[in-house]
């Protein structure tokens, strides 16, 4: 020390957060090439909802992440892209699993909310 000045170290770097990434727009062509490479479906790797009906009386749902109303009448589903709304008569989940579920009733409508 010089003169009985302090030296304070100016080039030490604060301790901060890194800010949240955003999506760059090349999801959809890596999800193409995963696709490609192992002959699975795009939207299954991109984690896209994926409905399967049967007939008026059986739809089959992957890719799903919770259930947010059950009545036999209307079952509301929460998915990554959004939500999905059957309607209908006589609406019984038949089954779920972490991903998939299927619903069995008088099905009279799917809607895309």
């Amino acid at each position: 020390m010089e003169g009985g000045k302090s030296r304070v170290r100016t080039d030490r770097k604060k301790h901060h957060r890194k800010p949240p990434t955003k999506p760059t727009g090349d999801e959809p062509r890596i999800a193409g090439g995963i696709s490609r490479k192992f002959q699975i479906s795009e939207d299954i790797i991109a984690g896209e909802p994926l409905l399967m009906g049967y007939g008026r009386t059986r739809l089959c749902i992957e890719n799903y992440r919770n259930i947010i109303e059950y009545t036999e009448n209307l079952i509301r589903i929460q998915t990554k892209t959004g939500r999905i709304h059957v309607r209908g008569e006589e609406l019984v989940i038949a089954y779920y699993r972490d991903d998939s579920m299927c619903i069995v009733g008088k099905i009279q409508g799917i809607e895309y909310h």
